[in-house]
């Protein structure tokens, strides 16, 4: 009886080892620290996004116009999508112009990437001695599609949105379970209305898009809470936008950062047109 006791024991202690493992495995990393860097990335095996730590965009209706607004308390995910009520949006979206669908005809190149800007809404106070004004990102997939007013909530694993039709162009878990910390609060100027992060995507990710096409990203928000207290989303929106002036249809283009160059020629404008309105007195 011993011999089978002793053997039960080690398969059972084998097994535990086994389980630890795969859980340990599956831990996921922080790739990204905006709250204490100002710049980080995330490959996916063939292209490099940088996420940037970014204050420079206001946001607003003309400025910085969102083409997904998502808002739950605890964790929260959503996809920028156009459709007829609230009530067909799949996950956490905010229904309004502030979600809709993106045609890649929209975006446009600033200073050499694909430009998109997140504006995180948390708050400021804190509880329990956590500081609410973190939030961790713990997806983010970029889609192209020829199917806009998508609705699908399938989900498979930490909530992916698999059932979004399209081709998967770029994923921030592909090679592990990333995710980056935010803090809303890092400069002491919090809230809405100001950008929290930059996120840098090269051209190569959209070499195969066509113009006629849609981009889709869904995010997802709030997973770390245990890793790292107060990064939950505590029931304030998080919203998206891109860079450039093209119509998104969404009511206005997004927000621009201007060439150096630009800021060079603007320069140069100003200091002449200085120059002849002193003639011109003279």
């Amino acid at each position: 009886m011993t011999p089978s006791r002793i053997s039960l024991s080690a398969l059972a202690s084998a097994s535990a080892l086994v389980l630890l493992a795969a859980t340990s495995a599956q831990a996921a990393v922080m790739a990204v620290d905006l709250t204490a860097n100002n710049s980080g990335t995330i490959s996916d095996g063939t292209n490099t996004v940088t996420f940037v730590f970014d204050k420079q965009q206001p946001s607003g209706t003309g400025v910085l116009d969102p083409f997904l607004r998502i808002q739950q308390n605890g964790t929260e995910q959503g996809y920028n999508t156009t459709l007829a009520n609230a009530g067909q949006l799949p996950f956490e979206e905010k229904f309004g112009n502030w979600t809709h669908d993106l045609p890649f005809s929209a975006l446009q190149i600033v200073n050499g990437a694909y430009n998109f800007v997140l504006d995180i809404g948390e708050p400021v106070s804190t509880a329990q001695g956590a500081q609410q004004s973190l939030l961790s990102l713990d997806g983010l997939k970029l889609y192209v599609t020829n199917t806009p007013g998508q609705s699908s909530d399938s989900v498979a694993g930490n909530g992916d949105a698999n059932g979004i039709l399209g081709t998967l162009l770029w994923d921030m878990d592909a090679l592990a379970d990333n995710y980056i910390l935010l803090d809303a609060n890092r400069d002491g100027n919090p809230g809405n209305g100001v950008s929290d992060m930059l996120m840098q995507v090269p051209t190569s990710v959209f070499a195969n898009v066509t113009s006629s096409q849609y981009i889709i990203l869904w995010s997802r928000f709030g997973l770390q809470n245990a890793a790292n207290a107060g990064s939950e989303s505590f029931g304030t929106f998080e919203e998206w936008a891109h860079l450039g002036t093209g119509d998104d249809g969404g009511g206005g283009g997004g927000g621009n950062i201007p060439e150096p160059a630009s800021l060079l020629l603007m320069g140069a404008g100003l200091v002449g047109f200085g120059l002849a309105r002193r003639r011109k007195s003279a």
